[in-house]
């Protein structure tokens, strides 16, 4: 696995220790967040959306697999938390896909893999 940059390693610890400015610190200010079929436009929008779908459910990531390829970071992680898990594959896995400047995250895609 490689070494990841700070900020993804930022936005994982901090998810997984309930620790919102540290999760937006990794952030740029303009940053763009794709969950699936939502997308989230800036670091009020994301905030929101780590306060309700990852902060507000308990969320924690567990890194399974990570490369870096065209200059992007895909990072796959297993995840718990307490979200109803009704009829989703356990392990639940998501490949998240950093895309970075000025060494914060400046879009993240979040996807099955």
């Amino acid at each position: 696995m490689i070494q990841l940059p700070n900020s993804v390693k930022a936005y994982f610890h901090a998810s997984n220790e309930e620790q919102l400015a540290s999760f937006l610190e990794a952030f740029k200010e303009d940053a763009h967040v794709f969950d699936f079929n939502r997308e989230f436009n800036d670091l009020e929008a994301i905030r929101d959306w780590c306060k309700s779908d990852i902060l507000g459910l308990h969320v924690r990531f567990d890194i399974t697999d990570a490369w870096e390829q065209d200059g992007a970071y895909a990072v796959i992680t297993s995840l718990d938390g307490e979200f109803d898990k009704t009829n989703l594959p356990d392990p639940l896995l998501l490949i998240h896909t950093f895309k970075l400047s000025d060494s914060k995250i400046q879009e993240l895609h979040v996807t099955l893999p």
